[in-house]
């Protein structure tokens, strides 16, 4: 019995109980995530003077009041408002937009902060709207920006922290600008975008004077204001109040706050978890082969 060969399949049924244990690890992270989102869905919003005594992650709904920290202003419309999120997206002279595939007419579903629950502007993007004309327009940038405000439902009131809450703006319909282009949008508009970093005024500009085909920029401006409806998908009570001030909710990467009544996080963390729990299983099943070929091996070692 060589011990090179005790060796050697020690170190493959070892490989292979750490795959294992990966896999399944990776995989019990899905789990985690699909159960959470089917209870938190199940569940339903409750009402507002629950919240206080509530576990774990909450749901509710209400009107969305401003508090001390006040309002925000903006950036295109210079209205008052708990947050926002302006897109900007653009096309050549020529109607093209560069890169990326089709897409639906002002690309709802956009939600802002962005994905990784940061505040301030994103990059280009390849996906593209299409208008009703037909033109193809690439997305091109986008800001959000929210401050704390309250909710509430003529009984109670709670504090909402959105700091790290995604902004869904799935019905945001009655509470958002055109799109504009950028020539039409007056001075204040322009210094606003400025100051969120959303400006190309320098470079539509150079455009226009070196290029027959020059581009063409637009904006649109989505927000929450004070007393419209909201709903908050996934936080937790973070402060439990008094007297003297409401309970407070804040969150992380299950945090929403939605004026529609469908929340986007939640699908997105059940498909996910559904994708956890598939490369945990590309990870477990070749290490439970090798964890099951390394133990015969090593006994047929020991015993033959």
């Amino acid at each position: 019995m060589p011990p090179t060969d005790v060796i050697l399949t020690g170190v493959v049924a070892l490989f292979g109980l750490a795959f294992l244990g990966a896999g399944l690890y990776v995989a019990s992270i899905g789990v985690s995530r699909i159960q959470v989102a089917r209870g938190l869905r199940a569940a339903g919003p409750i009402p507002l003077s629950e919240v206080a005594d509530s576990s774990g992650l909450v749901e509710f709904e209400g009107t969305a009041r401003a508090t001390d920290e006040g309002t925000l202003e903006g950036p295109l419309s210079g209205a008052d408002c708990l947050a926002y999120t302006v897109s900007a997206r653009r096309r050549d002279g020529d109607g093209s937009s560069g890169t990326g595939g089709d897409g639906g007419a002002g690309s709802k579903g956009i939600s802002g902060p962005d994905s990784d629950g940061s505040d301030g502007p994103s990059g280009p993007t390849s996906l593209e709207d299409t208008d009703g004309s037909g033109e193809s327009w690439q997305l091109d940038g986008r800001a959000s920006a929210s401050t704390p405000f309250a909710v509430e439902d003529g009984a109670a009131r709670v504090a909402v922290d959105p700091t790290n809450a995604v902004l869904s703006l799935d019905d945001w319909e009655t509470t958002q600008t055109p799109w504009l282009a950028a020539a039409d949008l007056e001075a204040g508009a322009h210094d606003r975008l400025d100051a969120i970093g959303l400006s190309e005024l320098e470079r539509d500009a150079t455009a226009e004077s070196s290029n027959a085909t020059a581009t063409v920029r637009q904006y649109r401006e989505q927000r929450l204001e004070p007393g419209g409806d909201v709903h908050v998908f996934g936080g937790s009570v973070v402060d439990s109040g008094d007297s003297t001030r409401p309970v407070t909710v804040a969150g992380d990467d299950w945090f929403e706050v939605s004026v529609g009544d469908r929340s986007s996080v939640l699908p997105e963390r059940r498909r996910s978890g559904s994708m956890y729990v598939v490369f945990g299983g590309l990870i477990a099943v070749p290490g439970a082969g090798l964890t099951i070929a390394g133990i015969v091996g090593l006994v047929s070692t020991l015993l033959l």
